[in-house]
């Protein structure tokens, strides 16, 4: 795998986050200790592990993170109910959060356990995994979150940036905290390509930008992308291997809403 060779230049008393990001434990490519360090070479305060609806343990990275001067926040996307299988990360959890729930019920879980609900690369082209606005409108009506991901590196189409941003202004109060993700998949040839930058350094005070809504997202590193041997795998990982997973049980068991 590629080793990171840029790191994220910022002012004093700004660091960079990479809020989204995959391990083997899902459909990335990398461990969890890889990660850490292709975090801190990527000049990262902050690297949250989100894999799809499991929670892998994390004690090592955490301690390794810890020595490089990054913190490991423990997290996780989950897969919302089918059809469309909407994805919302949950940040700063300790338990696993039941997959297939409705979306309400996904961040009420989230909440429950006093976690960050975020919605995951909103507006993309596709009817699965990205919240679209009329769902987005639903799910406001009832419930607040704590963050979008305002900028992403998933797919969209053209004027999608200006229809998110507008989106946000208008529901800003409801939306919480705008975010940027880079969804890393790669370790080192992906992570800090698109970051959430916040006041201070380490895990408590990215939170603390979060619940303030003074993070905002930005273009960051752009590392030696991944080989297509190595994006073919990680494909086959996430549509073969993840599937299989999913349908045996051996992830997206969890908790659900405590009523």
């Amino acid at each position: 795998m590629p080793e990171q060779t840029q790191r994220i230049a910022l002012p004093d008393g700004l660091s960079a986050a990479e809020v989204h990001a995959h391990t083997r434990a899902s459909d990335g490519m990398v461990s969890a200790v890889e990660l850490a360090r292709a975090a801190a070479g990527a000049g990262l305060s902050v690297a949250c592990v989100t894999d799809h609806d499991t929670i892998p343990d994390l004690a090592e990275a955490i301690d390794v993170g810890a020595e490089l001067g990054v913190d490991i926040v423990r997290g996780e996307e989950v897969t919302c109910v089918f059809p469309p299988g909407t994805h919302i990360v949950g940040l700063f959890i300790d338990r696993q959060i039941r997959m297939h729930m409705s979306a309400e019920d996904t961040v009420d879980a989230i909440h429950d356990q006093g976690g960050l609900a975020i919605i995951a690369h909103p507006f993309m082209p596709t009817y699965f995994a990205s919240m679209s606005p009329r769902r987005l409108d639903t799910l406001l009506e009832t419930r607040t979150v704590d963050g979008i991901e305002i900028r992403h590196t998933a797919p969209v189409l053209p004027g999608t940036w200006k229809r998110l941003d507008e989106y946000y202004a208008a529901h800003r109060e409801r939306l919480g905290a705008a975010v940027g993700a880079g969804d890393s998949h790669f370790g080192g040839a992906d992570i800090g390509r698109l970051v959430t930058v916040f006041e201070g350094r380490g895990a408590a005070a990215l939170r603390a930008s979060l619940e303030k809504r003074t993070t905002s997202p930005r273009v960051g590193t752009r590392p030696s992308p991944p080989g297509l041997r190595s994006r073919l795998a990680q494909q086959q990982r996430s549509m073969i291997w993840l599937s299989h997973q999913r349908r045996t049980g051996r992830v997206g068991q969890g908790a659900g809403p405590s009523r």
